[in-house]
């Protein structure tokens, strides 16, 4: 969690403090991030800052009330990535709404406990930490591109110098000659069994052997590449595959996803740091899609590939070209958490809704498809758009991808 440095946990009290209430701190929140180094108890600006020295992540406790200049002046010289918490005793709630304000223009999240009974504490204060963790883990990773943003990407482009000035990610450019040549020396015959597992594995096949083998190669051509460049995600103009291979990365794209590996369509560079913001700080792997249909109260989201550990899955032809091999999952019923990130790396959405159908819903959409019903105006979309790729991963996530997003001073709206 995080990179370069170790994770503290800190707790911030008046000179006046009860040790009892630190102690109650650590046998609650302090349990929920046991793996931190518990760096002990500050009661000056000057000490809080000299335990968080050396910290890649900090979570800093609001212990009492009574230590607002020592937040605001012991946070200022911290280089890590900080996240607040405070509780109902003590005035701790009182102090942090005080220091807030100074405090969130630095982007700093912050989560404030109704209680400090286990579920309540393991949900929020453990958001709090995912979403850390995946800001850090951000701000010092690699992203491969291969090729350029496809042609119709007419708006989601980005510099790649500001790209590693506001979030610390480094792109990496690759020559789609270089996949071309790397897939050309794997040997087919090493996939013939993985090709026999994915098909067997599969509710329903109308691509060959050779076919899957075709698609698998890409597979093992990018695995080839992130490996040899040190890479932690990777995105692919994948049109352009096509057209130099003669099938498609969707599968592949399909497979990276489910390992943990997160892998992007079209070398849409600010959807896949979307996804990597989703991945990480969930656990699980997302899904980048067009919004194919708008509805009041209703979208559909499809694309030829989804991570195949999500639901039971097809393999058909990629929908545009009919070649290759694209990827039908169906998603489980459930609720769902989308994200968009602006091309521009300042702005983002993070939407809830409810899975209510998935699965080839309609042979003229890419193959896999997710009817998302939701409770705010689907119009917006249009009328305010980031864009079209948007970032689905199952389940209610909007702590751990606003405080991502927070921690990466990255300005958000919730629709929900």
């Amino acid at each position: 969690m995080g990179g370069g440095g170790r994770n503290c946990i800190v707790y911030v009290s008046s000179p006046l403090r009860s040790s009892q209430i630190i102690e109650l701190l650590r046998g609650s929140v302090g349990r929920v991030v046991s793996e931190f180094v518990d760096a002990g108890v500050a009661t000056s600006a000057g000490e809080l800052a000299g335990m968080l020295d050396g910290c890649s992540v900090g979570v800093v406790v609001v212990a009492t009330g009574g230590v607002e200049s020592t937040l605001v002046e012991g946070l200022k010289r911290f280089k890590g990535l900080a996240g607040i918490v405070a509780h109902p005793y003590a005035n701790s709630t009182a102090a942090l709404l005080e220091a807030y304000p100074l405090l969130a223009a630095r982007g700093i999240p912050a989560v404030v406990l109704p209680s400090l009974e286990g579920g309540v504490v393991e949900s929020r204060v453990g958001g709090l930490v995912r979403g850390l963790s995946a800001a850090a883990r951000l701000r010092s990773s690699r992203l491969g591109v291969v090729g350029g943003p496809s042609p119709w990407l007419v708006y989601s482009r980005v510099d790649a110098e500001i790209v590693e000035r506001r979030l610390g990610v480094k792109l990496v450019e690759i020559g789609l000659d270089e996949l071309v040549e790397v897939y050309r020396h794997v040997d087919d015959s090493s996939l013939h069994g993985l090709a026999e597992r994915v098909a067997a594995n599969a509710a329903y096949v109308d691509r060959g052997v050779d076919e899957l083998v075709r698609a698998l190669k890409v597979y093992a051509a990018l695995k080839s590449i992130i490996g040899g460049r040190g890479l932690d995600a990777i995105t692919v103009e994948c049109f352009r595959v096509i057209e130099r291979l003669d099938t498609t990365a969707c599968l592949a794209f399909s497979l990276l996803n489910s390992e943990g590996v997160v892998a992007g369509c079209e070398a849409d560079v600010p959807s896949t740091i979307a996804m990597m913001i989703a991945s990480w700080a969930t656990g699980l792997p997302a899904f980048m899609a067009n919004v194919a249909g708008i509805d009041a109260g209703e979208l559909v989201l499809a694309h030829c590939t989804a991570p195949l550990s999500l639901g039971e899955y097809r393999l058909l032809s990629h929908f545009e070209t009919g070649k290759g091999v694209g990827v039908s999952v169906k998603y489980p019923l459930s609720k769902a958490t989308i994200l968009r990130l602006d091309p521009g790396l300042e702005r983002a959405r993070v939407g809830v809704g409810e899975i209510v159908a998935s699965g080839l819903l309609s042979p003229l959409r890419c193959r896999t498809q997710v009817k998302l019903r939701v409770g705010w105006d689907t119009g917006r979309l249009l009328e305010e758009s980031m864009g079209n790729h948007v970032v689905l991963v199952p389940g209610f996530h909007l702590d751990e991808v606003r405080h991502a997003l927070t921690a990466l001073g990255i300005a958000y709206e919730v629709l929900a």
